[in-house]
């Protein structure tokens, strides 16, 4: 390649080349009109119009010659120019052909009417085609006709992930995108893809585990909850009534035995009795509330608030529907853990006064919302917390409601107390049900 330096040496021999030339033909030519004059006039060289002549001849060949320069000297600064221009991308485009081809990213452009321009041979290393066979194909005949539907325009498109035809038959997901250019006055496609088969293979493994491990998950709650029934029927009817029976035996041998000597050792028994049998009925309705599988949804929370409200002493005022409906069993139960971890720790921590519990049915969808008028909390920093393992109550929440398929909500502002809403869809809902005023139903403290 020649250097500028080279060049300009050139361009200004050429020049001075030319103006030599110019100057000898002029020259020649006013020796010609000279003679020419002189025979035809017969005017004499030494003649003041001869001279006049032949100076006003030098002075115009000599301008011209100038100009002639300056125009040729212009050009020639032009052409290097423009050689420099050119090779310049020459080189750049020697250079993003070479990223293109070694690439393995699928890189090609095609016309606006569907004829490649260029193809990289990573198309060969990916879908087995030879650039030459791509070359003659359609760039949306690739495309599987569902991803193209979705699409759109095949000229361009935004980001997005679809399936490219291979030589075998198969299909390959690839992530990419094409846009238009303008070159040359010509509109132009360019389109870059990546492979993400492999990528989109784990991505559905992982989606498979997780729903795995959900539908486990749920099992396990429902084995949970069911051992937890199991446990409290024993504690209610079997250890339950082996004290009740204990007692009345005390009440039998006091009216056999007259124990009237010994009355305040008996009476110390009957209420070890009394607070042992308030105990386990206590932890049974804690495993599981009885009310739950015999009357519903509805009945239990009225239990859970009324003996929440006496232990206590919040206020608490019920929104429920006047009939009660049942719902699928791992819904209930969800609803029914929610409210009981709510109201502990509303009792524990909130130091609210009032809380509104409101269950509402409408349009196919199961709401829950529980409010106090509690000190709340800095949501960002409770978020901390959980990820801390130290706030672990609402996380629990949280992850029993996404587990039983609800979706969970929780709002808090310090100072403005604390909101926890959720919802179920009902497949098969029962009709929207008008609810009480909460009002109308305060349980009592």
């Amino acid at each position: 390649m020649a250097t500028p330096a080279s060049g300009s040496d050139w361009a200004r021999r050429s020049i001075w080349r030319l103006v030599l030339a110019y100057l000898l033909l002029g020259s020649v030519w006013m020796l010609l009109a000279g003679v020419l004059v002189h025979t035809a006039f017969d005017i004499h060289f030494h003649d003041m119009g001869m001279v006049s002549f032949v100076s006003l001849m030098a002075i115009f060949v000599g301008l011209s010659a100038l100009i002639i320069a300056q125009q040729e000297a212009r050009f020639q600064r032009d052409l290097i120019r423009r050689e420099r221009i050119r090779r310049i991308q020459q080189e750049q485009a020697l250079k993003f052909r070479l990223m293109a081809e070694h690439s393995v990213d699928l890189v090609s452009m095609a016309s606006t009417e569907g004829l490649h321009e260029y193809v990289s041979p990573s198309h060969q290393a990916l879908l087995g085609y030879e650039p030459e066979a791509v070359m003659n194909r359609h760039p949306a005949s690739l495309i599987h006709p569902s991803d193209l539907e979705r699409l759109g325009d095949w000229r361009s498109y935004p980001l997005s992930e679809f399936r490219l035809h291979t030589a075998g038959g198969e299909w390959k997901w690839v992530q990419g995108y094409r846009y238009l250019i303008r070159w040359e006055g010509h509109d132009y496609s360019v389109g870059i893809a990546r492979d993400v088969t492999a990528l989109r293979s784990m991505q559905q493994t992982v989606v498979d585990y997780a729903e795995r491990l959900k539908i486990l998950s749920r099992k396990l709650l429902e084995t949970q909850e069911n051992e937890r029934r199991h446990l409290a029927r024993e504690l209610h009817d079997e250890v339950g009534q082996t004290l009740t029976a204990a007692k009345l035996g005390l009440h039998t041998m006091a009216d056999l035995f007259q124990l009237s000597r010994r009355e305040k050792l008996y009476g110390e028994l009957v209420a070890s009795l009394d607070r042992i049998l308030t105990q386990i009925r206590t932890l049974s309705l804690n495993l599981h509330p009885s009310l739950l599988d015999d009357l519903g949804l509805v009945a239990a929370i009225r239990g859970l608030g009324t003996r929440m409200a006496t232990l206590s002493g919040l206020k608490l005022a019920l929104s429920l529907p006047e009939s009660d409906p049942r719902f699928p069993p791992l819904v209930e139960i969800t609803l029914y853990r929610v409210i009981q971890e709510a109201l502990n720790n509303i009792a524990r921590h909130a130091g609210a006064l009032r809380v509104e519990i409101t269950l509402t049915i409408d349009s196919g969808r199961l709401r829950l919302r529980i409010k106090d008028d509690g000190r709340g909390f800095d949501l960002e920093a409770m978020r901390q917390r959980v990820q801390a393992g130290s706030s672990l109550g609402l996380l629990g929440m949280e992850e029993r409601v996404q587990l039983a398929g609800g979706q969970f909500t929780l709002e808090s502002e310090s100072g403005k107390g604390t909101a926890i809403e959720v919802q179920f869809a009902l497949n098969d809902a029962p009709k929207p049900q008008s609810a009480r005023p909460a009002a109308e139903e305060t349980v009592p403290t």
